[in-house]
């Protein structure tokens, strides 16, 4: 089968097939869209192990239609940013170009673990990269606490040159080399793990590159197109990304977006946050329980 055809087959590897897997698609997209809407975040981290656990289509083929599916939901969010100035100019461009090149990485070690580790230990790790992931980002969520920088930031200590300034966010001399390694490493986790990683990333941004929250959050989703562009392009080219999943979930997710904004207002914000780290807990969970079977033999 040509990477093209595959772009668009509906006979992938899933518990359901045909009409039925779209409709499920579609009412899940629909789910992901309110919590986006909701609790002001992507929901790639979410997305991508429950396309796996709850649907059981293959990592490699969840991982680049979630990447495609980001491109879609971070570009209209970054044009709002874009215009009230939520980003820094130079930072936002020196991370963008390193994390593509993370990206291809990260897409390539993914792909290459698995011809190494064989399906049943790929998936079995990725498991446990997503039960790490889900729990940081519970963990950060509901700690309550605002992150804030005191001081110099850490890339503005780093003893390693050349350094840039960054004016319109009050920095001075701020580690190039660092400041690639941060892209790098963004680049790298979206394309191995198929994520955006605003909610784990916010806090980089802020305390190692030194950026205002504001200009964080704009910054990060201006870093998550690029990336996230140049994962999906990668893993297309193995035929593992599929516009039929990708379209399902972007179509649905744009009505669920307005309706969870719109619970959102009747909600505070204490109780918001308790609710995603909650909610993110218990994917960690339905993860974990799938390892463990799997651990026990009940997958092979």
């Amino acid at each position: 089968m040509s990477e093209i055809t595959a772009l668009f087959d509906l006979h992938f590897e899933a518990y359901l097939q045909g009409p039925m897997l779209l409709a499920a698609l579609a009412g899940f997209g629909l789910v992901v869209g309110v919590l986006t809407g909701l609790f002001g975040v992507g929901g790639a981290f979410i997305v991508t192990p429950l396309l796996n656990v709850g649907f059981g289509i293959p990592y490699e083929l969840v991982i680049g239609s979630s990447l495609s599916f980001t491109i879609g939901t971070s570009s209209s969010a970054v044009r709002k940013h874009i215009r009230l100035k939520n980003f820094e100019p130079r930072s936002t461009v020196v991370l963008a170009v390193t994390s593509v090149f993370g990206a291809w990485m990260g897409a390539t070690l993914n792909t290459a673990l698995n011809g190494a580790l064989g399906a049943h230990r790929y998936t079995l790790l990725m498991h446990t990269l997503f039960i790490v992931m889900l729990a940081l980002t519970a963990w950060l969520v509901g700690r309550g606490r605002a992150v804030e920088r005191e001081g110099r930031s850490l890339l503005q200590r780093m003893p390693v040159g050349p350094y840039i300034d960054l004016p319109q966010a009050e920095l001075k001399r701020i580690s190039l080399t660092g400041m690639t390694l941060v892209g790098l490493l963004i680049g790298v986790t979206g394309g191995m793990m198929g994520i955006g990683g605003g909610v784990l990333f916010m806090p980089l941004l802020i305390l190692v590159v030194g950026l205002t929250p504001h200009q964080a959050v704009g910054t990060s989703l201006g870093v998550v197109v690029f990336s996230a562009t140049s994962g999906a392009i990668k893993y297309a080219l193995t035929g593992h990304v599929n516009l039929c999943i990708v379209m399902s979930l972007l179509i649905s997710s744009v009505v669920g977006v307005q309706i969870g904004a719109a619970i959102c207002h009747h909600l505070n914000a204490t109780r918001l946050r308790r609710y995603f780290a909650v909610l993110v807990g218990a994917v960690a969970i339905a993860v974990a329980v799938r390892l463990a079977i799997s651990l026990a033999g009940g997958e092979h």
